[in-house]
């Protein structure tokens, strides 16, 4: 029995009613006609009159197949891709035996006695077997979407589950270094990694909700919390129509994971993570800013002696070091390559903002990784299960 059409599978029968389609068809339908004009005229010699008649009824016959494939397009997609492409070949074979009635019955004069059947018969083949090369062609290009999306969705679950011990191992070592002086903090952070796992690992969505990556940060922030203490600081500036967003999972958590590394931890007093989201002209604009400048107050304290503040340089920078080794940009190439994927640059020709990006800034005083994303999900994002 032949499967029915599953809804992630591409579209056998394109949109024919956009102008470029339109236009490419019935330039081929001309392109044929002059070739079939030129087979029949003798050499050096053209009959313009025999290409305007035939023109006339090549195109009226394009037309009329492509107005009525067009109307019941929805219908025939929804169809096994079998069955569909009988659909197809049908309708296009009756417009034909409809078309060369009428186009006989007008050459005659409105007679039937001329009526030629060998012509009909001609007719009827000529277009039956361009209309098998383009059901073949047609297939050939579902087959093919159907392998570049399943692809896009083993590549994309791939780069899941590259990042996500990646950020397992970072976690772990966090939990880690505070199982020597602080027991209690570090059980804590287990149970928050648990509830983190839990939340990241049961989904294989290519995106999720806004409130999904929200909840996976704020159980990062707090095992970090546990760790930097009063140096760690975290300052929320959500914008509320962000809630109504998706992203790709572990795209922000890598942002603030980096930002803490790379920036609050290298920084003797700290200082303040500004995790910022907002939305502008269609584009969600998630904003993770850390400071980057050494302080040497702490806590309304000062490190009066240069000694004492070279010690602590020191001990920062062995502390530190391990974990700037194991973050050494694996993530923030992973989200770029996972962009890339679900948000291809060749859907925003038309509109050059909705191209999705990892900008990195840096000033004097603060570093801020910058991810803007589309608002209008793209037509690719569906779950990895069902692509399969």
């Amino acid at each position: 029995m032949e499967a029915p059409f599953s809804s992630s599978m591409p579209p056998l029968l394109p949109n024919l009613g956009r102008l470029p389609v339109l236009l490419a068809i019935l330039l081929i339908t001309e392109l044929l006609v002059i070739l079939y004009v030129l087979s029949l005229s003798p050499l050096g010699t053209f009959d313009w009159q025999r290409l305007s008649l035939l023109s006339l009824y090549a195109q009226w016959i394009s037309l009329l197949a492509m107005s009525g494939l067009s109307y019941w397009r929805s219908c025939i997609n929804q169809q096994s891709p079998k069955v569909a492409g009988w659909i197809i070949f049908g309708w296009i074979v009756a417009v034909t035996l409809l078309s060369n009635i009428g186009a006989q019955w007008v050459y005659a004069g409105g007679k039937w006695a001329v009526f030629s059947f060998a012509w009909l018969l001609r007719d009827i083949m000529i277009i039956g077997v361009l209309a098998a090369l383009i059901l073949r062609y047609l297939s050939m290009q579902q087959r093919w979407r159907t392998e570049q999306k399943a692809s896009q969705g083993a590549r994309i679950e791939a780069l899941h589950a590259r990042i996500r011990p990646h950020f397992l191992f970072n976690s772990m070592n966090t939990i880690a270094s505070l199982i020597s002086y602080a027991p209690a903090e570090a059980e804590k952070a287990v149970e928050d990694l648990a509830a983190l796992f839990r939340a990241s690992l049961s989904q294989n969505d290519v995106l999720v909700s806004w409130q999904q990556e929200m909840d996976v940060c704020r159980a990062y922030l707090r095992i970090e919390q546990q760790r930097l203490g009063r140096r760690l600081l975290v300052d929320w500036q959500l914008d509320n129509e962000a809630e109504c967003c998706q992203l790709p999972p572990l795209s922000v958590q890598p942002l603030i994971e980096n930002a803490i590394y790379h920036g609050i931890e290298n920084t003797l007093a700290g200082g303040t993570l500004i995790i910022r989201a907002q939305v502008n002209h269609g584009m969600l604009h998630i904003d993770v800013e850390n400071p980057i400048e050494y302080s040497y107050k702490t806590a309304g304290e000062t490190l009066h002696s240069p000694e004492s503040q070279q010690e602590w340089q020191q001990e920062s920078q062995q502390k530190s070091q391990p974990a700037r080794e194991s973050h050494n940009g694996i993530a923030l190439d992973n989200i770029r390559a996972r962009l890339a994927v679900i948000y291809p640059q060749t859907e925003a020709v038309n509109q050059a903002s909705a191209a999705a990006e990892l900008r990195l800034s840096e000033c004097l005083h603060t570093f801020k990784a910058t991810l803007i994303l589309p608002i209008n999900l793209p037509a690719r994002a569906s779950t990895v299960d069902g692509e399969r």
